[in-house]
């Protein structure tokens, strides 16, 4: 192939055939259909992942690693081989070709950087993500104002840049607002750039495990910056999943409130008024010596065993973790408050539909665990495996959305599309997160094909000087 056509599809990305279409049949009220899921392979595993500045301990089943360069090292060659030669593999949402071994140049920031690989075959993928941190990052007298998230609780002080942050395992996608000092600064979060008009807010996909989240505000005048990290921990249901010593709190308090607790028992329900919008949460330990995390961060003896929780309406589970270091210890409480009094008589939370779509004037909406229709979000059906957007009013939208500066399309049932998708007589093609290309393509049997601006594929004409035939296919 002649390096003219090289540059032109330097874009291009493996897709599926064209014959391999979403054909999915309608089930019950919703019209969706069920996912038959096969056991996982290693077909969305990377077999090797290096870096040309430093060597990192990879293994397969290991998502996250954090890397350390020096300050002077302002790009890095990944190389980041799957165990399939079916599976494709973008780094920072850019594919790379199996002609390049894999590779691609990176640019890095002076201190926190986060690429992420994914490896997808067919609709399964994996993320592994880096973490590299070139040399010390320079914070300067530049801040934000505040950060409030869709999910989780977190305790914003604009001088502190590092949280930890703990969601359930249904989160998926995590909606993040970075408002700034001054509506001078510019503000990114997750690389994409959050706008004034948008609320400076984004959403980001969350994987199993930890998600690095960089936020950076800057001010382009001097180019003063500083970036805020936000580790969102996606985990699996707390009550089962911990480990839980002999070790104790000697009672936990809620403002001037003290929780009625019993030794053995981890979980315990607050009601507070609509009208509150923070509380202090006091956790002391039976020991002095005993360690005590409220939501991540460390409360001490000098403060009281105290922190202040920003409450949101609905459902706040605030996690306490309190250690034994010494003895390698640990034991986990869960203190859900809710803002409201959601939870009322035994009769009318059994009226609440939780955790199910719900059909209301002919439209479907999708009830979270505390009965709240979701709103302006993704969200992921397990159930199905399907994804779906819910709407401002809480309807779930059909046909083409457009949302954080991408096009997604969305079938009669309500399901993202991937792949090539044929509306009004067009084809488009969705990559494997849904979204709209443009630019140059490639199928797996090889042949070429052009996406226009608007996403709809070219044919029948010339494109750079190439000719595409009826079915959109270079002839070469």
């Amino acid at each position: 192939m002649n390096n003219r056509i090289k540059k032109v599809i330097a874009i291009t990305l493996t897709m599926i055939s064209i014959n391999v279409l979403y054909n999915s049949a309608a089930l019950s009220k919703l019209g969706i259909v069920t996912k038959a899921y096969a056991s996982e392979s290693t077909s969305v595993y990377l077999k090797n992942l290096s870096l040309n500045k430093n060597d990192i301990d990879f293994h397969q089943d290991k998502f996250y690693y954090d890397v350390k360069v020096d300050g002077d090292v302002d790009e890095i060659k990944i190389t980041a081989k799957p165990k399939s030669d079916d599976a494709t593999v973008s780094i920072d949402d850019d594919f790379v070709d199996k002609n390049d071994n894999y590779r691609k140049i990176v640019s890095l920031e002076k201190g926190n950087n986060t690429v992420r690989i994914k490896v997808t075959n067919d609709e399964d993928y994996k993320i592994y993500t880096l973490n590299i941190v070139r040399g010390e990052e320079e914070q300067d007298n530049i801040y934000l104002d505040n950060i409030n998230l869709s999910d989780g609780t977190i305790n914003f002080s604009k001088e502190n840049t590092s949280y930890d942050i703990n969601v359930e395992e249904s989160v998926d996608r995590i909606t993040i607002g970075a408002i700034p000092d001054s509506d001078a600064y510019d503000v990114t979060i997750d690389g994409a750039k959050a706008n004034k008009e948008d609320g400076y807010k984004q959403t980001v996909d969350l994987t199993k495990g930890k998600n690095p989240i960089i936020v950076k505000v800057k001010n382009n005048k001097n180019n003063d910056q500083r970036s805020y990290t936000l580790n969102i921990n996606r985990q699996d249901s707390l009550e089962d999943k911990h480990v839980q010593d002999d070790i104790y709190l000697n009672y936990i308090k809620v403002d001037d409130k003290r929780i009625n607790m019993d030794k053995d028992k981890t979980v315990y329900d607050l009601d507070v008024e609509d009208n509150t919008s923070q509380v202090d949460v006091m956790a002391e330990p039976e020991k002095s010596e005993y360690t005590v995390k409220i939501n991540g961060k460390v409360v001490e003896d000098i403060d009281k065993f105290k922190d202040k929780i920003i409450l949101k309406k609905g459902k706040n589970r605030i996690l306490i973790k309190l250690q034994d270091l010494k003895n390698n210890k640990q034991r986990f409480y869960i203190l859900n408050i809710n803002v409201g009094n959601i939870r009322k008589s035994t009769d009318e939370h059994a009226s609440v539909k939780c955790s199910q779509w719900i059909l209301e004037d002919g439209k479907w909406k999708y009830n979270d665990s505390t009965g709240t229709s979701l709103k302006n979000t993704w969200f992921y059906d397990k159930n199905i495996g399907k994804s779906y957007y819910l709407q401002s009013d809480g309807t779930m939208a059909t046909g083409w959305i457009f949302n954080n500066g991408k096009w997604y399309y969305l079938d009669s049932t309500g399901a993202m599309q991937r792949g090539w998708t044929n509306t009004n007589g067009n084809w488009y093609y969705l990559n494997s997160e849904g979204i709209m290309q443009v630019g140059w393509v490639k199928d797996v049997n090889g042949k070429y094909y052009y996406l226009q601006e608007n996403g709809t594929m070219a044919k029948n004409t010339e494109v750079y000087g190439y000719k595409l035939g009826n079915d959109g296919a270079w002839i070469k």
